[in-house]
């Protein structure tokens, strides 16, 4: 591990990664209203508007930030590693937090379809993707659609690529050319395959997207290596789109993300918050990120529910709404993780000495 790697603005950026999907779904409480067209600008819009119109990318961002976070923790040391004792560490991160949620949406989404006749943004909620989100199998290519805490997709899938990331470094050496070719494969089953693409070609080739910069950082007196490996992925992934017809704007911006995502991330290695209490703020914005991620759609659910209860309209466009919301999901947010996601990692790796 690169001990001399600072996290203060890996953890800013994970917590912009998180708000930008917190911000984007948003729009889920104008779905009741059965509009397609929002009459009139988003609350705050005009200061995020990114956030509004293209937080769905947070997705992306938070992969190429885990994929680094991995190979900076884990690829030098893997081989020492056990599976098993990879997996615990992975599963009393993940599932505790992910199964009380799903049996929280399971509830509410019970109570919301009680009073509505259906169910509110996810529809697939029966016992066959309960199963699936039992064992966070939700998004391996068995479903027949989003189900109960569905934002609980992009850790499914992620999941897999855990478990690729393992194999590969447990049995090869640690090389970015590693890297490169695992993103060439992605973005050839991308455009060649584009109708049948999984999830997990996304969240596979940003993942070890993210792990170039670990490789970067460690080749700092090789600079011609870092600019020869930017330049490949660039370029083929800029051929890749246009050569086979494919310039539109969506496939312009991933372009642009398979660019901008490790820049960001190599650039914020560089800060460090040397005050104490910004330090700490920066912390708990990080260890916001999941509980989150996995609390936003319980919560609208709640908020739902009342409004339904009260036969009122969402004020979707109110600003004190908005900041209601927000506030309420990192409040939230932070006594989770204090008070259940934290311990109950604790209690897992103490049970099983990982």
């Amino acid at each position: 591990m690169n001990k001399e790697i600072k996290i203060d603005g890996i953890e800013i950026l994970r917590f912009i990664s998180a708000f930008a999907i917190l911000i984007w779904h948003y729009q889920h409480f104008n779905a009741p209203l059965n509009s397609l067209e929002l009459k009139v600008p988003q609350p705050f819009f005009n200061y995020f508007k990114i956030f509004y119109t293209h937080g769905y990318m947070g997705v992306n961002f938070f992969w190429c930030i885990s994929g680094f976070i991995f190979f900076w923790k884990y690829a030098d040391i893997i081989k020492k590693i056990k599976f098993y004792d990879f997996f615990i560490s992975r599963f009393s991160r993940l599932y505790p937090l992910h199964i009380a949620t799903l049996i929280i949406v399971l509830l509410l989404q019970t109570i919301y379809f009680s009073i509505n006749d259906n169910y509110f943004i996810v529809k697939n909620n029966d016992l066959y993707h309960f199963l699936l989100n039992l064992f966070m199998a939700s998004n391996w290519g068995f479903e027949k659609g989003m189900s109960f805490n569905g934002v609980i997709w992009s850790i499914s899938i992620e999941i897999l690529v855990y478990g690729l990331f393992f194999i590969i470094l447990s049995f090869l050496n640690k090389n970015i050319f590693i890297n490169i070719f695992v993103i060439i494969i992605c973005l050839v089953f991308k455009i060649t395959y584009k109708h049948l693409v999984h999830g997990i070609v996304d969240c596979a080739l940003f993942f070890f997207l993210g792990g170039c910069v670990v490789y970067f950082l460690n080749q700092k007196k090789n600079v011609t290596l870092i600019k020869i490996s930017i330049l490949l992925i660039s370029v083929l992934s800029y051929f890749f789109f246009n050569y086979f017809n494919l310039n539109t704007l969506n496939n312009v911006s991933y372009v642009v993300q398979i660019i901008i995502y490790p820049i960001l991330i190599f650039l914020s290695c560089g800060i460090h918050i040397y005050n104490k209490l910004a330090s700490r703020i920066v912390r708990i914005m990080g260890n916001l990120t999941y509980s989150s991620y996995l609390l936003h759609f319980p919560i609208q659910l709640c908020i739902m529910i009342y409004y339904s209860q009260i036969e009122k309209e969402i004020p979707f466009y109110n600003n004190s709404f908005f900041i209601f919301y927000i506030l309420t999901v990192l409040i939230s947010s932070f006594y989770v993780f204090k008070y259940f996601e934290n311990p109950c990692k604790k209690i897992i790796r103490n049970k099983f000495k990982v």
